[in-house]
């Protein structure tokens, strides 16, 4: 497995939907091993297939980082079935590194996909999980966490991200 490039929020590619994936060969294997791989060395909770480059409907998500003990799982062509309640939380983004604000996002959600062996599944989850679905989703139909934010606030992290960006050249 390898370590594969967080594509930043500058990179196109973040804009894109996700195209359906219609045959889970090798490469698409190897692909969200090398996710995997990635996810648990940047210490995030879960990365989506344009993250790395690629328009794919394909995210790996952590079940277990809250517990400390990794479950990673692969969901392809996924879908939301169900969303109630909602929370103000804190997030931020492997995307947009060092940069955090407060989502709104549904409390609780079902989510329905394929898994890399090809089976159907469903997961439901609550709190951070469901925090963390609804985000990986996003990222799929070429959204980020902070195009839920009004502009003022929007514009505000991206200069906050400049300038996180400049000093580390520096």
């Amino acid at each position: 497995m390898s370590i594969l490039t967080i594509k930043n929020w500058l990179d196109p590619v973040l804009r894109k939907k996700g195209e359906p994936i219609d045959n889970i060969d090798e490469a698409l294997v190897k692909l969200t091993e090398d996710m995997y791989e990635t996810t648990l060395d940047a210490k995030g909770a879960g990365l989506a297939a344009n993250q790395v480059g690629l328009p794919y409907n394909l995210f790996v998500v952590d079940m277990g980082i809250q517990k400390d003990d990794h479950d990673l799982i692969t969901l392809i062509n996924p879908v939301i079935t169900a969303m109630e309640g909602e929370e103000l939380s804190e997030e931020g983004c492997l995307s947009i590194p060092e940069v955090y604000a407060t989502i709104k996002r549904a409390l609780h959600v079902e989510i329905k996909g394929i898994d890399i062996d090809g089976n159907d599944v469903r997961y439901e989850a609550e709190g951070f999980m469901a925090r963390a679905f609804q985000h990986e989703i996003d990222h799929l139909k070429g959204s980020l966490f902070w195009d839920n934010l009004g502009k003022a606030r929007r514009d505000s992290l991206k200069r906050k991200f400049r300038k996180i960006q400049k000093e580390k050249v520096a």
